[in-house]
């Protein structure tokens, strides 16, 4: 079977080519008219979540949350540790975790927090709510204040910043000003609290040590400074290095001094020795030749021969002109011979030009001799003066690095004793003032926080707006029994869509409808069903209505004005028959057809008394039928929306070229259509195709364009 195109809708003038139903695909056009199809249900699982979070954004709070950070000093007089001379490690990491955590545990401590609220006010804090005054009268006030730390921890986060040692107070509340003040006094409280635990006497012991090493450090520092002036020295192992570095420069140029004077030496007397052997005078160059200054002969040799071959061209052999012009070539000839028998030498001689060079290098090499022997003697000056430098600070050297050592001595047991006493007296004096192990960074008020709950809740309703409604969308579509679209039975029933009609087509004659009938008519007579036209076609539908009759009724009607093919019209669907005209009836293939108004077209009458559609009627009978009917009628179309069991329809579907199912928009039912195309396949019908009817348009046109 082959098919050609596929016929164009009713709002389409052009014919669109045919497509193969398995290649149909879900496209973002066939999601929104789902959507639009379910348009209520979606608003409705939409405004659900929607309202939700429009009256949580309503009723949430802004809330304020005040910061303040603390940052923890880990020592050893702060530790655990009792013996506070000892000399060891100050405080092990694992220790120093466990006093940040412990600073985290005071501040939560229930004594600094109520301590809190009752300076700033449980009524403040916690303003009484509708059923607080039956709150109140049902429990103790101790019961009211273990519920308002309990209520206060919730609002209060206080955490060590990882990897550190800063701890993060913050206090959250709807009141900007309350936040900032709790978080204040909180953290007062906490160190109040706190600096009546690490209460230490011992700074009194620990400054007495102090005193005495420093005593003995100031009698040090005055030894090592006498010492240095006596020397002359600032920073001795800077002079150490400085004398040393000194001394070999000073041998490293004496060194070079004296290698300079060896070459000095060695190139003066090689030097002399090359000027003993020079001449006095050179060779210039020398000259031979036969050629004297001012002969001419060659030219005026060249000059008669020129002549002669002049003359002989114009004056007879023998001629007296030519004779004499020889005469004087031959005297030039014997004279040029006679003079290379006689040659003439030149030779010249000049001034040795390297006496020159030799006498200025020997000068230069004497001055420079000259010069490196004073500047030997003053480096031997400056050696001196340095190893008198280096004798006086090595003798020096073993006072100051005994000075020395006893100072680092005592100023490391002066630092540590220090260091302890003043720490202790830090912990004594904490309570008045706040240099204490624990710095306040940071104030409340400079960090002050604003979280608004009211986008994040509008936000969240119209997501869960979206999510419910697609989800809606979705559900109802899955459920949905009823064809919108096209796509949606070519995907189902896998056949393709032969034509497709607007809801209200069959109401109301237009350009359109007119094209789309054509094309489809063109479609089907250009099919071939084994190698033969298609000439028996069926329609049939799994419920009754009016527009397959209206569509076969144009359908035959375009095959018998527009084509001029003899048609017959069978309808077994419609409850108002084709107008039927009385002038010829006769009875073709045991059915009684009769003509109509329009010429060549052909109505069956009385079909419930035909052989042809009764069921006793057997295959081979309704085939010679078919057969007669065929041979009386070029095209026969049979209209019919009996139910799929009947035997009817399965026998004419058996007898027909092809079958054609009508899918009506949200009529036909999925599962009506599927029993109706599976009782077709189970009697052995050829299905062609489906003709879809009443398709709505529920998108805009301009998101129909964009889709």
């Amino acid at each position: 079977m082959s098919m050609a195109h596929q016929a164009g809708t009713a709002d389409e003038t052009a014919l669109a080519p045919a497509i193969a139903p398995e290649g149909s695909s879900f496209t973002l056009r066939d999601f929104l008219i789902a959507t639009f199809f379910h348009i209520r249900v979606v608003l409705v699982a939409a405004l659900v979540p929607l309202v939700i979070g429009v009256a949580a954004a309503a009723l949430a709070k802004t809330e304020y949350t005040a910061s303040s950070l603390m940052l923890v000093i880990v020592n050893r007089e702060v530790s655990t540790s009792s013996n506070v001379t000892d000399s060891g490690p100050a405080v092990l990491s694992v220790e120093g975790l466990k006093q940040v955590e412990s600073e985290v545990q005071i501040i939560e401590s229930a004594d600094v927090i109520r301590t809190t609220i009752e300076q700033i006010g449980l009524d403040r804090l916690f303003p009484p709510g509708p059923l607080s005054a039956l709150t109140r009268l049902l429990g103790a006030d101790q019961d009211e204040m273990d519920q308002a730390i309990e209520r206060f921890r919730r609002s209060l986060r206080a955490n060590v910043v990882s990897d550190s040692n800063i701890i993060d107070v913050e206090f959250t509340n709807p009141d900007r000003e309350i936040a900032v003040k709790t978080t204040d006094a909180l953290v007062q409280n906490y160190l109040a609290s706190r600096r009546k635990v690490f209460e230490n006497p011992t700074a009194k012991i620990l400054m007495l040590e102090v005193d005495r090493f420093k005593r003995d450090l100031t009698t040090a520092d005055n030894d090592i400074e006498a010492l240095k002036a006596k020397v002359g020295v600032i920073d001795f192992n800077q002079d150490a290095i400085l004398a040393s570095n000194q001394m070999d420069s000073v041998i490293q140029r004496i060194r070079q001094v004296d290698e300079r004077e060896a070459t000095l030496a060695a190139q003066l007397q090689e030097a002399e020795a090359q000027r003993k052997a020079l001449p006095d005078s050179v060779f210039d160059f020398s000259e031979k030749t036969d050629a004297l200054s001012g002969d001419d002969s060659s030219n005026l040799m060249t000059q008669l021969l020129l002549e002669r071959d002049r003359l002989a061209a114009q004056y007879a052999p023998g001629s007296p002109l030519l004779k004499e012009v020889q005469k004087k070539i031959d005297t030039m000839r014997k004279r040029i011979a006679e003079r290379g028998q006689n040659p003439y030498y030149t030779d010249r001689a000049s001034r040795n030009p390297s006496i020159n060079y030799v006498d200025n290098l020997v000068l230069n090499l004497k001055v420079e001799k000259d010069s490196l022997g004073k500047q030997r003697a003053e480096l031997e000056e400056q050696r001196t003066a340095a190893q008198q430098r280096i004798d006086t600070l090595r003798g020096a050297e073993t006072r100051l690095i005994e000075l020395t050592r006893q100072r680092e001595t005592l100023s490391e047991g002066y630092r540590e004793y220090l260091r302890r006493a003043v720490a202790a007296n830090i912990e004594e004096t904490a309570a008045r003032t706040r240099q204490s192990n624990v710095r306040l960074v940071q104030e409340a008020g400079a960090a002050v926080t604003k979280r608004s709950l009211v986008l994040p809740m509008l936000a969240g309703g119209i997501l869960g707006g979206i999510l419910f409604g697609a989800a809606a969308g979705a559900i109802a579509s899955v459920l949905r029994t009823t064809f919108i679209m096209p796509s949606e039975p070519e995907r189902l029933l896998g056949l393709p869509n032969l034509a497709t009609f607007d809801d209200g087509a069959e109401d109301h004659a237009s350009m359109a409808v007119d094209q789309a009938i054509g094309s489809c008519a063109t479609l089907l007579l250009d099919t071939r069903v084994d190698d033969q036209p298609l000439r028996a076609m069926h329609f049939l539908a799994p419920e009754r209505g009016e527009t397959l009759p209206w569509f076969c009724r144009r359908l035959a009607e375009e095959f018998s004005t527009q084509r001029r093919m003899r048609t017959l019209l069978v309808d077994l669907s419609s409850n108002t028959p084709y107008p039927l005209h009385t002038g010829h009836t006769d009875i073709i293939g045991g059915l009684s057809v009769t003509t109509t108004p329009v010429p060549l077209l052909w109505s069956a009458a009385e079909v419930a008394t035909s052989p042809l559609l009764s069921v006793r009627l057997p295959v081979v009978e309704g085939e010679e039928m078919i057969k007669a009917l065929k041979a009386a009628f070029d095209c026969i179309v049979i209209c019919s929306s009996l139910p799929g069991s009947s035997l009817v329809t399965q026998r004419l579907t058996q007898l027909v070229d092809g079958n054609i199912l009508a899918v009506h928009a949200e009529i036909t039912r999925k599962p009506a259509a599927i029993h109706l195309r599976e009782t077709v396949d189970e009697v052995g019908g050829a299905l062609l195709g489906f003709i879809f009817f009443g398709r709505r348009y529920y998108l805009p046109n301009w998101l129909y364009r964009r889709a």
